[in-house]
């Protein structure tokens, strides 16, 4: 598997590396819905992809990820940070980003760990005074 998913107190964490194929994709969608299902409130998500270093996945793949969510109502709204390193990186990034409509889920970009970290922290009502930060 090109990717780890583990709870680090109130978030869940996710890094993937190496090749993203298809295969990861779904286990990695499988990974977090089972994450999910386990905590309430749902958490927020934090992906690190600065360690990816090919894709086999596109605009298919992605777009099979993110409705596999698309028809869900979450028990509450989740905040998702991408950290990305690359310019493919904030490619893929950008591409689940739009992909991603998802009224209770807000996806945001970041280059730097600790301000993905931050924007994590923060309540929502700072986040719409804010705007966005990708």
């Amino acid at each position: 598997m090109a990717f780890a998913l583990w709870m680090e107190g109130d978030l869940i964490r996710i890094r993937i590396h190496d090749t993203i194929t298809p295969r990861d994709l779904r286990a990695l969608a499988d990974a977090v819905l089972e994450a999910e299902a386990r905590v309430l409130p749902m958490p927020n998500r934090l992906t690190d992809m600065t360690d990816v270093t090919g894709v086999e996945v596109g605009f298919a793949e992605f777009l099979a990820f993110t409705e596999r969510r698309l028809g869900m109502v979450l028990p509450n709204p989740i905040k998702s940070a991408l950290v990305v390193a690359s310019r493919v990186q904030l490619g893929i990034a950008r591409m689940f980003q739009t992909l991603n409509d998802h009224p209770q889920v807000t996806v945001e970009i970041f280059h730097e760990l600790g301000d993905a970290l931050s924007w994590l922290a923060t309540p929502p009502s700072a986040d719409a005074q804010n705007g966005p930060r990708g």
